[in-house]
């Protein structure tokens, strides 16, 4: 037995280790991935799986998440401008920390009052997009008898931004095509779902007296790729010593080193979505191991707030329902012999397409489920999840017995769907996909519906 254990323990390190490496030659690779959710688009050849024989798509329905934007305020490097500011006064500062701390103060400066608007790279991912999807399908908006393009949107102005650049993408091919635009509070009831849902059997949340709440201490526990022990968790010994003249004496002045290094890195994660300034932080600062430090915690957060985890997906999956009902509502309208609509297309956030996918069962490649705080370890990466406008695109094919077929598409590649089966591919009978749609809804309530907790 005590062999059996330590074979099965040598097994989860080998494992999570061999996790740990995979995840850090991502960041490798692509340096910008650390951002996690706030990674830009990015996007893959695609691969059409031929339709069966006598099917042609003629309607197609959408849900994109909105493109690359600026943080949703300019706070984010608090930490590292008055750390910079206070070494650069005592003349602690290289070159190359000066430099550093210079373009720290464009990235925050860049921001001021742009906080959450869509940046220029945002606008491009839509436009692509939208190309890509006008090339792939043009016969769906070449059809005469189907002019109808109706979109929604979140009322959050970045998601209406990238509604125009969508639309107008499409537009440019297709000007006969008819548009209609939406944003309004009652279409967020699917749009943008909230996610926090109480059960209704649950007695009320007891009121608390802020002056006296403390927040709820965290499990303790090793952090994600953890080296040696060092002062404090990581030891930044190696990134400091480029930027700084003195390193004892810039320890004194900083202190516990972590948040002001945090704060660098959150305003290297921007780079990326602020392209047209040039600027450069990941790469010339930071090794892989030291970005896969501050991604893994985000990353596993992520996957626990709004994907399927083992804590929070029954949460995620009852809350989402809304959504998948309206893909259901409007596809049985499109599908009517007498519909003119081409395609429907939403546009929202990050916190309802990744919790649609989950409730489809999507949101992991390999449809498992796991405790989030293994997300990282089980190949679960939130840069490839749900980066900047993340979508899914449901496309409808039509032959001529009036026969309806569905494939699924996240972030433009096909996907199959666990729990049923295709007719051919990727592709699958709408009716059959339809009531595996109704079930995993019914499925979702089920917790919601079960007898008063005891307490």
């Amino acid at each position: 037995m005590k062999r059996l254990f330590a074979f099965s323990l040598l097994m989860a390190l080998g494992l999570s280790l061999g996790a740990q490496e995979a995840a850090v030659r991502l960041l490798a690779e692509n340096p910008d991935r650390a951002a996690n959710n706030m990674h830009s688009y990015e996007f893959n050849p695609i691969h059409d799986t031929p339709a069966p024989r006598g099917f042609k798509p003629f309607y197609i329905s959408h849900y994109g998440r909105h493109g690359s934007r600026y943080e949703l305020n300019s706070t984010f490097a608090r930490a590292a401008q008055a750390g910079f500011a206070q070494l650069d006064t005592l003349g602690l500062l290289t070159e190359s920390g000066r430099a550093l701390y210079a373009d720290v103060e464009k990235i925050v400066e860049a921001h001021k009052g742009m906080e959450g608007s869509l940046t220029p790279r945002g606008a491009r991912e839509h436009r692509m997009i939208a190309a890509r999807m006008a090339d792939r399908y043009p016969g769906i908006f070449k059809n005469r008898n189907r002019q109808e393009v109706n979109s929604f949107s979140s009322t959050s102005f970045r998601c209406i931004v990238s509604m125009c650049n969508f639309t107008n993408s499409l537009q440019d091919k297709f000007p006969k095509q008819q548009f209609t635009f939406t944003s309004a509070e009652r279409f967020m009831s699917y749009i943008n779902p909230s996610l926090n849902i109480r059960r209704p059997n649950d007695p009320p949340p007891q009121p608390r007296n802020p002056a006296s709440y403390t927040r709820p201490q965290q499990p303790q526990g090793p952090r994600p790729y953890e080296p040696a022990p060092g002062t404090p968790g990581y030891d930044f010994t190696r990134f400091l010593t480029p930027l700084v003249t003195d390193l004892p004496a810039a320890l004194r002045v900083l202190g516990n080193p972590e948040p002001f290094v945090r704060a660098i890195f959150n305003a290297g994660g921007l780079c990326q979505l602020i392209d047209f300034m040039g600027i450069e932080i990941y790469r010339k600062y930071f090794t892989p191991e030291e970005l896969a430090y501050f991604w893994a915690p985000g990353n596993d957060s992520i996957y626990r707030s709004w994907a399927g985890s083992l804590e929070n997906g029954d949460v995620i999956r009852y809350a989402i329902r809304p959504l998948l009902l309206d893909f259901i509502e409007k596809a049985d309208a499109a599908i009517r012999p007498d519909s003119h609509r081409a395609a429907d297309l939403r546009f929202g956030h990050d916190t309802s397409v990744l919790p649609l996918f989950a409730l489809l069962g999507a949101d992991d490649p390999q449809g498992r489920i796991h405790p989030y705080r293994e997300a990282h370890l089980h190949g679960w990466y939130a840069f490839f999840q749900v980066p900047m406008a993340t979508n899914c695109q449901m496309v409808f094919y039509r032959n001529r017995e009036d026969e309806i077929l569905t494939k699924i598409l996240y972030n433009e590649q096909e996907i199959r769907i666990p729990g049923i089966e295709p007719v051919s591919g990727p592709y699958y009978r709408w009716e059959d996909l339809k009531a595996h749609f109704l079930r995993l809804c019914e499925k979702a309530a089920e917790p919601w519906n079960r007898p008063p907790r005891r307490h």
